[in-house]
């Protein structure tokens, strides 16, 4: 649908980019992080990566596909091995 055409009613008024909000005040995100290792240090924090969502919303009929904005990091950590957490 990003193209501008809906794909439920083929109509052209497409509503782009609408941030999500989600509860708390808070936008809805996803997030993924490292696996804790085998062998963890006394210190360890995980690595991971993040990221909210916009909507693009068809005005004909209301369908709504929703995308992630930072994609490229969030598949760069799944190559690296992160998991939804």
């Amino acid at each position: 649908m990003k193209s501008g055409t809906c794909p439920k009613c083929g109509s052209n008024e497409i509503l782009p980019e609408l941030r999500l909000h989600g509860g708390g005040g808070h936008p809805t995100y996803v997030d993924i992080k490292e696996p804790e290792p085998a062998t963890r240090p006394f210190i360890w924090a995980p690595k991971s990566e993040q990221s909210q969502f916009v909507a693009y919303i068809c005005g004909g009929c209301g369908y709504a596909e929703y995308y992630a904005v930072n994609y490229k990091a969030l598949n760069e950590g799944r190559q690296k091995g992160y998991i939804s957490g």
